[in-house]
């Protein structure tokens, strides 16, 4: 049964404002957001957001209000697994009647994981004057909310718990970046058994976490992590990489999911191929990947 909520004010009729539904944005971009995000993994910096028109006569009418200039909009993404919270806010301070409005939110690299509930909601921007019988006056009160959207995360690329370090302080080297294994075996959850360790001291890494440089090594990233974890997997001969039947989310399950994406196999081909040949398995990543594309880019 769905809830009812009962507002101390009066809210805005449903006619009131027409949501176009989500979006995502990327590199100045707009595409419409299906279900699942596709190219997506723990080291994305994502952007959402969804655009609305508003009936400003109909608005004012049905809450009272004196002028729509007093709301703000929120793009509010909730991530029940890894318990966050994330709000855009967009002020309709000097809003021209008629215009559509664009409101977004970012999803940060490493916080977000599974799916996102997103909604949106126009709420009074700052606290008023009580003057008139159950006319919203208090910041935060909200007087119009979209549906809510449930958004998978689970898209097309590889799936890595991130971690922006100082490798100095753990002993690492001076690499850009590495792996920490941690699963014991390939039906372990993927999320408490990864790690993609990006350091913060190197100047390639430091590319890598900045959103507006990161597309010039993400090729080299991606390339590294499938090696490095495919590396680490054919070094274990007792695994049984075989099993067909791993849980979503599972080690082995996202591992076959990135040698189909990255390599065009399966993983147990990946793995004999990294095992026995291993000229052969850097030749096919990079056949498949081209991850130095961007270093002769014009």
């Amino acid at each position: 049964m769905p809830a009812l909520r009962f507002f101390p004010h009066e809210v805005a009729d449903g006619r009131s404002a027409r949501w176009r539904g989500w979006w995502t944005e990327r590199d100045g971009y707009r595409t419409d957001l299906s279900k699942m995000l596709t190219a997506w993994d723990y080291a994305s910096d994502t952007t959402v957001g969804v655009s609305v028109d508003l009936s400003e006569d109909v608005l004012l009418a049905s809450t009272g209000l004196d002028s729509v200039e007093e709301l703000e909009i929120l793009a509010v993404a909730d991530c029940l697994l890894a318990q966050q919270r994330f709000i855009g806010i967009k002020s309709l301070r000097g809003h021209q009647p008629g215009a559509t409005v664009d409101v977004s939110v970012r999803l940060p690299p490493g916080q977000v994981a599974g799916t996102v509930r997103l909604s949106a909601h126009l709420v009074l921007a700052t606290n008023k004057p009580a003057q008139k019988y159950r006319v919203a006056f208090l910041r935060g009160s909200r007087i119009l909310s979209s549906d809510s959207v449930t958004l998978r995360l689970e898209g097309d690329a590889g799936r890595f718990p991130t971690e922006p370090v100082k490798f100095s302080e753990l002993g690492l080297g001076n690499a850009p970046w590495t792996v920490l294994t941690m699963y014991s075996e390939l039906s372990d959850s993927f999320l408490g058994g990864v790690r993609l360790l990006i350091n913060m001291e190197h100047a390639v890494g430091r590319l890598a976490l900045d959103p507006k440089t990161s597309s010039r090594v993400s090729g080299l990233l991606h390339a590294d992590v499938v090696r490095l974890l495919i590396a680490d997997l054919a070094s274990r001969p007792e695994e049984d990489t075989d099993d067909p039947s791993f849980e979503e989310g599972s080690v082995g399950q996202v591992l076959g999911s990135m040698c189909q994406g990255a390599l065009g196999t399966n993983l147990p081909t990946a793995v004999r191929l990294c095992r026995d040949d291993p000229v052969s398995f850097e030749r096919d990543l990079h056949d498949r990947l081209d991850p130095l594309s961007a270093v002769v880019e014009p």
